[in-house]
């Protein structure tokens, strides 16, 4: 496919170069006939041979007048071809870019959308960001890179959805660090602190590892932040943040120069179900109502995306440049999903027992609906065996404890993690083999996010989704999920009853109430927390 395109672009920019040269030096010429054949003319003896182009035209050498018209003519007709022949070129590599779009189900909405990138040496990156790519072996862009760089690098306000684990960060990586080593080449530039680039994540953890990607690709000239534990504002030209800690320090910012605005896990960031003072949508609208400088453009990035969202954007943001890779809002394929009917609580607690002690290859994470239930199903699986190494997570931990219990997770301290919604979004924990659902998600949208925490960046693998009797009038959307993804599910499952949408909104905000895993002491809760994590940093 690359040589095709090579093919086409170099036969476009040499083809005069050439006709030119050759006819200067009096050798064989390339010639276009009426049919739009090439027709090549060997070496002559004979000055005054005829040349075929559109009938035949005498040069009279004794004539200068008639030779003087002729080549006139010629070079009109020659310069109209080779317009005709550019036109041409331009439809065959959109039709050729058409096919690489199928080709990797890339699909795009909007105005003049550029051609997609196939090869990162397309982009005239800085040598530092090059070589880093060299170094990481990452040799080729993903559908969602080969997409959103050319948008962004044309500062088009983008919308882009794809898989998780597909590249995304690096997809707005790449063009900010280009357009800022840019800007940092202009005399206006150079002197002073500038914010840039604000980056938006939905969680701590989140941010902390765009940040730690951002940092990785900077280079030593760009200034990259994480605003997590500073009570100001720190000085930086990328600042990458949750929206509550900007809200509370809004008038600190300087957007003036701010070139991006951009929000990760953006349908996170749409809800509506925490408060109405504190939900993230009101604090995305004051950051956003804060950064609409003239320079300032935005981009929203996710694996799934609400019509919501997308009319939102259509609505409020000009000249849009839409990106969604594969069908919208669907699921891995690289993740092997399983439905297991458990009945009850009870069955579910032998279902994750059976699965712990037969098939199961660490490390994994285990989806649960609450914090409470987190706690109680650590207390489970540690009594089923001594050596099985389980920790929870959650919101009400400390930053501190959250940072070590996930650092003892990657090092592979830790085999199982059980955790809720907190780790069901963007964090790349890229061991991760297997993924249980010991409490089916509230949407698919969760759901996707959820499995998304396996089979990443091309690797293979696995998500087990447990679900009882009670279950049963909120298993459809994941059933039909699965089965759009290749993966087998009962037929009688995709024919139950759909949940109506006042019923979707209460499940969004409230749980559904279960029986309790195991019971647990808050006494032991918070001794398990003291002792644990100092434990595992000894070992």
């Amino acid at each position: 496919m690359r040589s095709i395109v090579k093919t086409l672009s170099f036969g476009v920019k040499n083809f005069k170069q050439k006709e030119k040269e050759e006819n200067e030096s009096g050798k064989s010429a390339t010639i276009i006939n009426e049919q739009g054949d090439f027709q090549i003319d060997g070496d002559s003896d004979n000055d005054n041979e005829e040349e075929t182009l559109k009938g035949p035209i005498k040069i009279l050498s004794d004539d200068g007048t008639k030779k003087k018209k002729n080549k006139k003519r010629k070079a009109e007709k020659e310069e109209n071809r080779g317009a005709e022949n550019d036109e041409e070129v331009d439809k065959k590599l959109d039709k050729l870019m058409g096919t690489v779009r199928r080709a990797n189900r890339i699909f795009i909405w909007g105005d003049d959308v550029p051609h997609p990138i196939l090869r990162f040496e397309d982009v005239a990156m800085p040598k530092h960001l090059s070589e880093h790519l060299n170094e990481t072996k990452i040799a080729d862009p993903s559908p969602i890179q080969m997409q959103a760089i050319p948008l962004m690098l044309q500062r088009r306000n983008v919308l882009a959805s794809a898989p998780t684990g597909s590249g995304k960060t690096l997809a707005f990586v790449i063009p900010v660090v280009k357009e800022i080593t840019r800007l940092k080449k202009l005399k206006k530039y150079s002197a002073g602190d500038k914010l840039l680039v604000i980056v938006l994540e939905p969680t701590r953890e989140l941010a902390t590892q765009t940040f730690n990607e951002f940092s990785k690709y900077a280079g030593p000239n760009i200034r990259v932040a994480c605003f997590n534990d500073e009570s100001t504002v720190p000085d930086a030209e990328v600042l990458v943040s949750t929206p509550n800690r900007l809200v509370y320090h809004i008038k600190d910012l300087n957007t003036k120069f701010l070139r991006w605005l951009i929000v990760d896990e953006s349908d996170r960031l749409f809800e509506v179900i925490e408060g109405q003072e504190k939900c993230f949508r009101n604090q995305l609208a004051t950051v956003y109502r804060a950064c609409t400088g003239k320079f300032t453009r935005r981009a929203f990035f996710s694996a799934t995306f609400s019509y919501e969202v997308e009319t939102w954007c259509k609505e409020n943001i000009d000249n849009v440049g839409m990106v969604c890779i594969g069908e919208r809002n669907s699921s891995n394929t690289n993740v092997k999903q399983e439905l297991q009917y458990c009945g009850s609580e009870d069955g579910k607690r032998m279902a994750i027992k059976t699965l712990l002690k037969t098939k199961f290859s660490p490390p994994a994470l285990v989806f649960v609906q609450s914090k409470e239930r987190a706690a109680q199903l650590v207390q489970f699986l540690s009594g089923i065996d001594e050596k099985l190494r389980v920790d929870s997570i959650s919101s009400e931990k400390s930053d501190k404890q959250r940072d070590a219990t996930m650092e003892a997770f990657r090092k592979g301290q830790l085999w199982v993690l059980v955790c809720t919604e907190l780790l069901g979004r963007g964090l790349d924990l890229s061991n991760v083999n297997l993924v249980i659902n010991y409490d089916i998600p509230t949407s698919i949208v969760s759901y996707i996010h959820r499995i998304g925490r396996t089979g990443r960046a091309g690797k293979v693998g696995r998500a087990v989704t447990y679900f009882s009797e009670d279950d049963l009038k909120y298993i459809r959307p994941i059933a039909t999920v699965i089965r759009q993804a290749g993966f087998e599910v009962p037929d009688y499952l995709l024919t139950l009853k759909k949940v109506s949408r006042n019923e979707k909104q209460h499940l969004l905000k409230h749980a559904p109430r279960r029986q309790k895993i195991a019971f647990v002491r808050s006494r032991e809760i918070k001794k398990k927390r003291r002792s644990w994590l100092p434990n595992l940093k000894k070992k």
